[in-house]
């Protein structure tokens, strides 16, 4: 897509996303009637191959240690391994928030001397996260960490509120850039951890009763040039991620402004959205930033996504629903990185329902519910670096994954429906070999099968009646 169209495709989404049926098959389409018992067939290319795997990752935020310290210490460790490990989900993406309210160093304080000027190390937050990173790092190599900002400093918005958005004065963009600047030097300088990517706001079209803040496509952009200017004055390498909107339609509305601009464009590099969307609504961001990724070469994350809503859900029909949303992201959007909302949370009333990959602690004891197994038939299979490949067939939801060698594959499929259904996966030119199969469904969770049956070049299945269903192998 040529910058020049960026705008003009905003404003047909925004004029006809309520005007127009949707133009595009289901996203679950049906197999005509009366074949439902022959089996499906798709076509698997792994030579035709899409967008580059960074990762998958959760929230680290406040609620997720207030969370772990609610565990038992057997349990903490094994709530880091279940998330960090290959025993689990086997995350290596850290989402960590920023606080908004840390107060200047008194005057003469060392640290001031290394160029900072705030006192993170006295913010409880951020004391009680890097106290927390070493048990991550003890697990994963080397995570990657993004930073998301939630709101600046209620000193420089026009309401004075933390809450309810508000909007960040101009005059205080560079007031704020040198903030989020400073809390980058701290974590280089004092605790030795680069931030990999940092978020120039989360979802800056919501008004939240938590932390919160609104802004245009055009304040985006210009505090875009402004903190750029200032990361570079500082020597921070630091990816800057644009613009996090709670759904798909809201991030091409508010990104159009920075990539109209010649100055501003090139200053992001990271896009993202976050995915609180219908299931089955055949929204027009998607594609539309699906778009965007290929032209730019920009990778394009899913920053955040939960089932909202109380009570907790811990059972199938809520782990299909992830599973189907992380299918859309990947496939229409060309996603390379899906981050759920968070790792674990402490039940809070800003925080109900389903929003940690694991369920809140009970008696102190970890709670495990069918969406983490569902989320690790991709997460612990996938790794950083692989690519998506073509997978061909709309019978139901299929997602694969070939290694950067191309000897090596992970075919992800959904079966939503409540019967079995057969399938066969030609994979042309290519053999699948040593074929493994795992399965989350009402009686497994992410379990070791058998059933998988190779003929030729061709994989034949059963998919029982509400699963996921993991097939992995090597290929010749």
């Amino acid at each position: 897509m040529k910058p020049l169209s960026i705008l003009s495709a905003v404003i047909v989404l925004v004029a006809s996303a309520m005007a127009q049926p949707p133009s595009q098959p289901s996203s679950r389409p049906q197999p005509p009637p009366g074949l439902e018992e022959q089996p499906a067939d798709f076509t698997v290319n792994p030579a035709t191959t899409y967008q580059t795997i960074e990762g998958f990752g959760a929230g680290f935020f406040p609620q997720t240690l207030m969370a772990a310290s609610d565990l038992k210490p057997d349990q903490r460790e094994r709530m880091y391994d279940l998330l960090y490990t290959d025993q689990g989900v086997r995350l290596n993406i850290l989402r960590i928030h920023i606080s908004d309210n840390v107060p200047l160093l008194p005057q003469g304080d060392p640290s001031r001397a290394k160029g900072l000027k705030y006192n993170w190390a006295k913010d409880p937050f951020t004391r009680r996260l890097f106290q927390a990173l070493p048990l991550v790092y003890a697990r994963v190599k080397k995570p990657i960490l993004y930073a998301a900002p939630f709101t600046p400093p209620p000193r420089w918005k026009a309401d004075k509120k933390a809450f309810w958005g508000g909007a960040v004065l101009p005059e205080h963009y560079g007031d704020y850039a040198e903030y989020l600047a400073d809390f980058l030097k701290y974590c280089k300088q004092e605790q030795h951890a680069n931030i990999d990517v940092l978020s120039l706001q989360n979802e800056p079209d919501v008004a939240a009763s938590w932390e919160s803040a609104r802004w245009t496509g055009e304040e985006l952009r210009d505090f875009l040039k402004i903190l750029a200017a200032k990361l570079k004055a500082e020597g921070l390498s630091t990816k800057l991620m644009a613009p996090e909107g709670s759904n798909w339609d809201q991030t091409a509305i508010k990104i159009a402004p920075i990539l109209e601009d010649p100055e501003a464009r090139p200053l992001v590099g990271v896009l993202a959205s976050h995915s609180y969307v219908s299931i089955d609504l055949v929204d027009r961001g998607r594609g539309i930033m699906q778009s965007i990724a290929r032209s730019s070469g920009l990778p394009l994350w899913t920053s955040e996504m939960c089932i909202m809503g109380p009570p907790d859900n811990p059972a199938m029909p809520a782990a299909m629903n992830i599973a189907h949303c992380m299918y859309r992201d990947f496939v229409e959007a060309d996603v390379s990185a899906w981050i759920y909302c968070f790792a674990i949370a402490r039940v809070l009333p800003e925080s109900p329902g389903s929003m940690g990959v694991l369920s809140p602690p009970k008696d102190g004891a970890l709670v495990i519910p069918k969406r983490f197994w569902a989320f690790a038939n991709y997460s612990r299979f996938v790794q950083p670096g692989w690519k998506r490949m073509q997978v061909e067939g709309l019978a139901f939801a299929n997602t694969g994954f070939v290694s950067p060698q191309g000897d090596r594959f992970a075919l992800v499929a959904l079966n939503g429906s409540g019967r079995p259904r057969p399938a066969r996966y030609d994979f042309g030119a290519s053999t699948p070999m040593d074929v493994e199969t795992f399965r989350t469904s009402k009686e497994e969770d992410l379990a070791s099968v058998s059933g998988a049956r190779v003929e030729g070049n061709a994989l034949r299945v059963l998919l029982p009646p509400t699963s996921v269903t993991t097939f992995v192998g090597r290929l010749k």
